[in-house]
């Protein structure tokens, strides 16, 4: 077992070695600053056109979540008496998961539809009441899966009657938020494959631009790990660089959008605040970057190493 002074000594050569390959590695990057700004560039495209879908989406979801505030069921009845409605009200009361509902005779819908008439002679040429009478039935739970079950079962205590829910709405716009998840992720993983085969091929070609270096250090001893070292922090330094960016892109396209979609909303009473990005989702972009960075330089690395020792 290596003594404290040992271990000590270990880890002071540990940190001098990855603190010397992290200081090459950027003197590397800033004595290239085309190749390396073109590589940040490449990849803060990448990383912040997902990370706009994605926030178009939240704000999506957002908006559905603040206008369904209450669902509500309604039943249309047709042809149905007092005393039918009211057996209809009993019957859906004792359903589970319903919190209220509210009955409205057919006789009195005439009567509210005549009192908004700015003509009552309008409707005196009808010899029967066209309007059915209406259940409205407020769901206790709101979830789309609880009130998607209770229309169900009302459907089944009162077949006769249409089943009409202003939630439907909601639903298909959570459906289209899964389905634009998914396919974001999708093309997130697409495009994060193709970022990291670009930054492998550029680790691996500045690696064939070391090949002196590399068989000099390889005859003193050098082991792969030291040799692609160099590398692994040139990736990280894009990394950091294209999360940066990423952010500054996604910031400037959401603040260059949000106000023709907040008035597109407006224009539909549509209550929309436009989330900008937060701090947390910078963080995000910048661990992205490094991950992406990293694993493009690792592979790339690992190639030409392998190319070299086995021409």
């Amino acid at each position: 077992m290596k003594e404290p002074a040992e271990r000590a000594g270990c880890l002071e050569a540990w940190l001098h070695n990855h603190a010397d390959a992290a200081r090459r590695s950027l003197g590397r990057r800033l004595h290239a600053p085309g190749q390396t700004l073109i590589l940040i560039a490449v990849l803060g495209f990448i990383l912040a056109l997902p990370a706009y879908l994605w926030l178009l989406l939240e704000n999506a979801r957002e908006l559905s979540a603040a206008v369904d505030h209450e669902p509500r069921i309604a039943l249309y009845l047709d042809s149905t008496s007092e005393t039918e409605l009211q057996a209809a009200v009993e019957r859906v009361d004792a359903l589970q998961g319903v919190a209220r509902t509210t009955a409205q005779s057919a006789d009195q819908a005439l009567a509210r539809y005549r009192a908004d008439l700015p003509d009552t002679a309008l409707l005196d040429w009808l010899e029967d009441n066209p309007l059915p009478a209406v259940i409205e039935v407020l769901p206790l739970e709101r979830t789309p899966e609880a009130v998607r079950n209770l229309e169900s079962r009302l459907r089944q205590v009162l077949p006769a009657a249409t089943v009409v829910s202003d939630h439907e709405w909601v639903r298909r716009l959570q459906a289209l938020h899964r389905a634009g998840t998914r396919v974001l992720l999708v093309v997130g993983g697409l495009l994060a494959l193709g970022v990291m085969l670009i930054l492998a091929v550029a680790a691996a070609s500045e690696l064939r631009e070391r090949n002196e270096e590399i068989a000099i250090s390889r005859i003193t001893g050098a082991t792969d790990r030291f040799l692609r070292r160099p590398s692994l922090y040139t990736g990280l330094w894009i990394g950091l660089g294209g999360g940066l960016f990423s952010f500054g892109l996604l910031w400037a396209g959401v603040h260059f959008t949000r106000a023709p979609v907040e008035s597109a909303a407006a224009a539909f009473d549509l209550p929309l605040h436009f989330a900008t990005p937060e701090t947390q989702l910078a963080l995000i972009l910048i661990a992205a970057g490094l991950v992406l960075g990293w694993v493009g330089a690792r592979i790339g690395a690992a190639v030409a190493l392998h190319a070299d020792t086995h021409p």
